[in-house]
């Protein structure tokens, strides 16, 4: 079920993007990716409920990277599905990861 999710946050985050060749530009976009999924989780591991959460990234987010705001609500569901001991950086980096194979 997690997988499911996670692939469907991924899938979501690459609809929202144009299509990126392997180059720095994509590794920048890949990086925003995980930075958008580890403010998430800081604001789980705070205590914010998940609609609070939402809101408080999206708000967040830089000029440059106001193009994921349709794939937060996404990150969100998945990230707040996780159990506790998964909230780890390693969501972060799997999906950077995730990003950077498509």
């Amino acid at each position: 079920m997690i997988r499911l999710t996670f692939a469907a946050a991924a899938v979501t985050l690459s609809l929202s993007l144009p299509s990126f060749a392997q180059d720095p530009g994509k590794v920048a976009e890949c990086r925003k990716q995980g930075q958008i999924a580890t403010n998430i989780m800081s604001e789980r591991k705070n205590g914010a409920n998940s609609r609070r959460a939402e809101r408080r990234v999206v708000r967040a987010l830089p000029d440059d990277a106001k193009n994921y705001e349709v794939a937060v609500p996404a990150l969100v569901e998945w990230i707040y599905s996780l159990p506790e001991d998964q909230m780890t950086p390693e969501v972060s980096n799997a999906l950077y990861q995730a990003c950077l194979a498509q």
